[in-house]
């Protein structure tokens, strides 16, 4: 479980990082039409590599603090990606598809807090 729990926190890491080098190349297009601004979404997502990277690393070193960083992590970063939906939305088709993303942050919230504690208990 322990490595399950360190590969997500590593695949949240490197999709970030994903997302930062998007925004760096329609930053470097220049006029390109998009709904958050490409400084910004580089700028955050760079944040959020760095934040998962840690809670990785923290469980991967078997840190106390692990477990508490993971879930305040994940429940901000939820938080922040739906600031910036409801900030940045500027499609029509942006209310259909709010049901089914609330769905995929409650279970990203659920899934990666309760495998945090599960490890946590274990240590």
């Amino acid at each position: 479980m322990r490595r399950l729990l360190i590969a997500t926190l590593v695949l949240f890491a490197f999709a970030n990082l994903a997302r930062a080098a998007l925004a760096l190349q329609q930053l470097a297009l220049g006029d390109v039409p998009v709904a958050e601004p490409p400084a910004y979404l580089f700028v955050i997502s760079l944040a959020w590599a760095a934040v998962f990277a840690t809670c990785a690393f923290g469980f991967a070193r078997s840190r106390r603090w692990a477990a508490r960083v993971t879930i305040s992590a994940i429940v901000l970063y939820q938080a922040n990606l739906w600031l910036n939906y409801l900030v940045f939305a500027r499609s029509s088709e942006a209310v259909a598809r709010a049901g089914f993303a609330a769905l995929l942050s409650a279970l990203s919230i659920v899934i990666v807090s309760g495998a945090a504690l599960w490890v946590r208990r274990k240590q």
